[in-house]
């Protein structure tokens, strides 16, 4: 599969309006935290400024106002209390005459008195002649009130003025922030993601190219195309050694499946051997009977006792022949060599597992635990395993596929060794484990029944023997057992 016919996705909801999202709330906070630190310090710059307007009002003002107070000139008062008035935020300012006893006393004002929302600050009106060097006297009071609505007001103006600039600088470096970021990086991995969702092992092209230029020095996408490139090349690869790996499997197989019938022929071949030999042994005794009743009649008796000796050396040599047969088939199964079981059943290991994956049983295989020697022949004991595996998955066929279990374990005593297949499937009948072995019997559907009796030959030809069983929590258990060698080791 090719991807350079892939389409570029269109800028959709995702990762990058998520980042605008993020981006925004984070510069919204972070612009609301300094605006609000900003307007607290021109909240005090602009405070500070009204103390020392105050300040300044009591160096430059209350000389003038206690000459014009003294001399009682209450336009001059008014005058400069109305100067003082204009300044700003100053809204309300009061002269007030002091110390004259009864008499009414002077009161001069500009403004209104507020309510809230204020400073204010009082200063003595202070006054000595020339003439005399006394101390100055206080003759009067000036009170002077200063409004906060003012620098409200500026301060309002202000964070109305941060934040609306600040929340377009803000959207528009986000928007500009999606836009490159779709731009680079997000429309890039929807389109490697659109690659992998087609993505098919087998298909003519499976490399993966971005479609932009190339930049230099590489990014972190060309990283990650040229790492989904390397691992769809391994899966290639991957793919193909597992398909050489199944083909040999097969041929392993083959193999052992043309052992197994040539096992089935000759176990067939011997138990009917021994079934022919009680007719033979019938015949034999019928014509000696026969020849007893021959002998009492008016034949010719010189040539009839001839005659059945002739009928007794055919009926033996038929005997003898059936005899040789059953010499053979109880004859090893090959040529005996030192074998450890692990290793022999390591061999068809992958095989095993590959009869249960095609009946989808969990396989759980435990070849430790026994390292003793025995003499036998690998392919014959390697063919009792794969035939019992095999049998134990097609007992499970008609269980549903998360019930179906096979365990494949090593045991060993004093003198023996063996393996052990157990399933979960139905188990064996109670014909089968009353009588062990039984030729013709079967718990598979379609089985033939030659599997067990089979197994049993060749286990009995190393001179072992073979156990069969049904576990107490459901499904057969069949072990076979094999002598430990008294020669010695490996080579």
């Amino acid at each position: 599969m090719s991807a350079s016919g892939l389409r570029t996705p269109k800028l959709r909801r995702g990762i990058g309006w998520r980042l605008l999202l993020s981006i925004m709330l984070f510069s919204s906070v972070v612009t609301l935290v300094l605006t609000v630190a900003q307007l607290y310090l021109d909240y005090r710059t602009e405070v500070g400024e009204i103390r020392d307007r105050f300040e300044e009002i009591g160096k430059s003002y209350l000389g003038s106002l206690g000459g014009s107070l003294w001399s009682l000139d209450v336009d001059q008062i008014q005058l400069l209390i109305n100067g003082i008035k204009h300044l700003p935020d100053i809204q309300f300012v009061e002269v007030r005459e002091i110390g004259r006893g009864n008499q009414r006393q002077v009161v001069v004002s500009a403004g209104e008195r507020g309510a809230e929302s204020l400073i204010s600050r009082d200063y003595p009106i202070l006054y000595s002649s020339e003439k005399d060097q006394a101390e100055p006297e206080a003759i009067g009071q000036l009170h002077i009130e200063a409004s906060l609505s003012g620098v409200y007001g500026r301060i309002a103006d202000r964070a109305t003025a941060i934040l609306v600039s600040q929340g377009v600088k803000t959207f528009l470096v986000s928007s500009f922030t999606l836009f490159i970021v779709h731009r680079l990086v997000t429309r890039h991995l929807v389109f490697l993601s659109g690659f992998l969702r087609g993505y098919r092992l087998g298909a003519p092209d499976t490399s993966v190219r971005l479609p932009r230029s190339a930049p230099n020095p590489a990014d972190e996408l060309d990283d990650m195309t040229a790492a989904l490139n390397a691992m769809s090349t391994s899966l290639a690869a991957s793919v193909s050694e597992r398909e050489l790996a199944l083909r040999q499997l097969r041929l392993q197989e083959t193999a052992l499946d043309r052992a197994y019938r040539h096992f089935t022929t000759q176990e067939t071949a011997a138990k009917l051997a021994h079934e022919i030999k009680q007719p033979l042994a019938c015949v034999s005794t019928y014509v000696q009977g026969l020849q007893a009743q021959i002998g009492a009649d008016a034949l010719n008796t010189g040539e009839l006792p001839v005659l059945m000796e002739r009928i007794a050396r055919e009926v033996k040599r038929v005997l003898e022949i059936i005899a040789a047969t059953q010499s053979r088939i109880t004859s090893p199964t090959g040529a005996s060599e030192p074998l450890r079981i692990a290793e022999v059943l390591l061999d068809v290991l992958p095989l095993l597992r590959q009869i249960c994956d095609d009946s989808s049983v969990r396989a759980h295989m435990d070849l430790s635990g026994a390292a003793s020697v025995v003499m036998g022949n690998s392919p014959s004991i390697q063919q009792v395993a794969v035939n019992l595996v095999r049998n134990a998955c097609e007992a499970m066929v008609q269980m549903p596929p998360r019930q179906r279990s096979m365990r494949l374990t090593l045991a060993e005593t004093n003198s023996r060794i063996g393996f052990t297949v157990q399933d979960t499937g139905p188990g064996f009948s109670p014909e089968i484990v009353k009588t062990g072995h039984a030729l013709f019997a079967s718990r598979k559907i379609k089985g033939s029944g030659f599997g067990l009796p089979i197994a049993n030959a060749i286990m009995s030809a190393h001179g072992g023997s073979l156990e069969i069983a049904n576990d107490e929590s459901g499904g057969a258990r069949v072990t076979c057992w094999l002598p430990k060698s008294a020669s010695g080791g490996v080579d």
